[in-house]
């Protein structure tokens, strides 16, 4: 497992877990401290005052409210409000009184998060956590808990900068029988076991990972004694056997598709052999249609996997290759050590079960384009063999009828937006990464403002691929970003929308677009860019001027640079005019 990785100034200090709780939440200190150390990440653990849920939410100088980086957790306990004041102890009373307790802490919980939200740029996780064993056994209470439950999390799913853990999914991912302690509740409102706070500790900290890392985008699969039992150039199409556990494995594979992840191939097959049994074998679930590029051949798979990376245009650190093989995957992680390479418990095993537990295979928000995302990839092959068989770019070009569009961003492109400023690596000026919230705040201020790009052509809609920026300072636009997804990279997408920001500066009578860069391991191609633009950026965190009204003519023509003229002026930072 990775450390997290803390790529913004705010993520580089010391990032913290800040918990409140409806009970006593102090047993979870020994389960989060104990992954912090496994992921090798300095973070701090802090407890809020028993039972302060409200308060921290609302009061700006709470534990969860200063916190400056991390993690918010809020842990409810429905049963502490069906309950009433002091649950520890008491017994229930009248059902009429705890129902209209649950409803009106309900929601003054939705409009305390709403509150909180917008001003913190930190996450918050609400986790969802199990009444008693005792208050289940009463179907009246555990009907009504559940459809609260169920009513709260529906409101709050699409709540920017808010993540939700249901106590149905904690029991998916961590049953623990024996899980609530009536005793040490009768005693101090500690409700469940130690067993059950590990569990709970592993949740948040499983949640956390996945929030501040960077997501893996492509799955690439072994076939035989893989995705089915067997040999399928030795026993034939339906010879090889798609039991239980292959069938359930096929399945999570596609539930990761429909996720977002690009399924691939890389098998040692005569390719007629593995493509019929796609075709004809009939416990197949993933099928061929599902998969959106293979290496189906005898060549090694760590040569294979490189490829695939180059066909898709995406970095290795990006990949999770699967096999059943020790000898392949020690094979993959000498020749690509940046995959995620996991090799498969042996035949007989539950499979799905073993990759539930990765977390690289944990999804926060599915956008619209995460679902969209192979049928994305399948329209790009189309676009590429118009490449191949066009006379140069600008046959290619006129071929593609590419049309650009420029949105001022609103909270329907907020999800997709941040999700671009922490996947997107290529062409990212900074690598800054944005959570909801945090993109949130920062379009929030009076003199900043972020841009969407939409892409489509006469293949298809690419979707929601870029976006840009920047803030108002005097007589200039201050570009902090511009990002553009690798599938509309090599378009000129990149120099309309430079043109678009010298437009707006232009139009608000700013002389200067100053852009400000980052170099990065991945971001060369937003380097190239520059440069072929006259800007050559030799250092870090450079700020790079350029003049509004020659940027604006030389991007909305062909984005060639090769008339300008370039002077240096050398105060501190690196600064180019063009």
């Amino acid at each position: 497992m990775a450390p997290v990785e803390t790529t913004d100034d705010q993520r580089k200090r010391h990032p913290s877990i800040a918990v409140t709780a409806t009970f006593t939440a102090e047993p979870l200190a020994e389960s989060l401290q104990f992954w912090m150390a496994e992921l090798a990440t300095d973070c701090a653990v802090k407890f809020a005052g028993y039972n302060q849920v409200f308060q921290q939410l609302l009061d700006p100088a709470s534990t969860l409210s200063s916190n400056p980086s991390g993690l918010n957790v809020v842990l409810i306990r429905l049963e502490d409000w069906w309950r009433g004041a002091g649950a520890a102890h008491c017994e229930l009373d009248d059902p009429e009184n705890a129902k209209n307790r649950v409803e009106r802490n309900s929601q003054d919980l939705l409009d305390a998060l709403r509150s909180a939200t917008r001003n913190s740029n930190v996450p918050y996780l609400l986790c969802f956590c199990p009444a008693s064993r005792k208050t289940q056994a009463n179907d009246a209470a555990a009907t009504f808990l559940a459809s609260f439950e169920a009513q709260i999390a529906g409101k709050l799913q699409d709540m920017g900068g808010v993540y939700i853990v249901t106590s149905a999914e904690m029991a998916a991912m961590y049953p623990v029988a024996a899980y609530d302690d009536p005793k040490a509740n009768q005693a101090g409102h500690v409700p469940y076991t130690r067993e059950f706070y590990h569990a709970l500790g592993t949740v948040i900290v499983r949640r956390f990972y996945r929030i501040h890392t960077p997501p893996h985008k492509v799955i690439v699969l072994d076939c035989d004694n893989t995705l089915w039992q067997g040999v399928c150039g030795e026993d034939g199409t339906l010879g090889v056997k798609v039991g239980p556990s292959f069938k359930k494995l096929q399945e999570f594979i596609v539930a990761q598709r429909e996720a977002g992840m690009l399924v691939c191939l890389c098998s040692k097959n005569n390719p007629e052999d593995a493509w019929k049994v796609f075709e004809s074998n009939p416990g197949m679930v993933l099928r061929r249609e599902h998969i959106v590029a293979s290496r189906i051949n005898w060549q090694s798979k760590s040569e294979n996997i490189r490829s695939l990376a180059a066909e898709l245009q995406l970095g290795l650190d990006s990949f999770i290759f699967l096999d059943d093989s020790a000898i392949e995957c020690a094979e993959v992680e000498a020749g690509c050590p940046e995959v995620l390479t996991l090799q498969l418990p042996g035949a007989g095993n539950d499979f799905a079960n073993f990759l539930s537990h990765v977390w690289a295979f944990d999804h926060l928000k599915i956008t619209d384009e995460d679902r969209q995302r192979s049928a994305l990839y399948a329209q790009n092959a189309e676009r590429e063999q118009l490449r191949t068989t066009s006379e140069g770019l600008e046959d290619f070009l006129a071929g593609l009828g590419l049309h650009v569009e420029f949105i001022p961003m609103s909270k329907a492109e907020l999800p997709r937006t941040a999700q671009l400023t922490q996947r997107t690596n290529q062409f990212n000026l900074t690598a800054r990464r944005f959570s909801e919230n945090e993109l949130d705040q920062f379009c929030s201020a009076d003199d900043a403002e972020c841009i969407a790009v939409r892409v489509r052509d006469r293949f298809g809609d690419y979707g929601l691929v870029g976006a840009m920026l920047f803030t108002r300072q005097e007589n200039l636009l201050n570009v902090q970003n511009v990002l553009l997804s690798c599938r509309a990279l090599g378009r000129r997408v990149e120099h309309k929308m430079l043109s678009h920001l010298a437009s707006i500066a232009l139009r608000e009578g700013r002389e200067t677009l100053r852009i400000h860069f980052v170099p990065t391991r991945k971001n060369q191609p937003a380097r190239e860019f520059l440069e072929s633009l006259g800007a050559i950026p030799d250092g870090t965190d450079v700020h790079i001027d350029l003049e509004s009204i020659r940027v604006a003519t030389i991007a909305d023509c062909t984005g060639e640079s090769a008339n300008l003229s370039i002077s240096a002026n050398r105060t501190g930072d690196v600064v180019h005019q063009i």
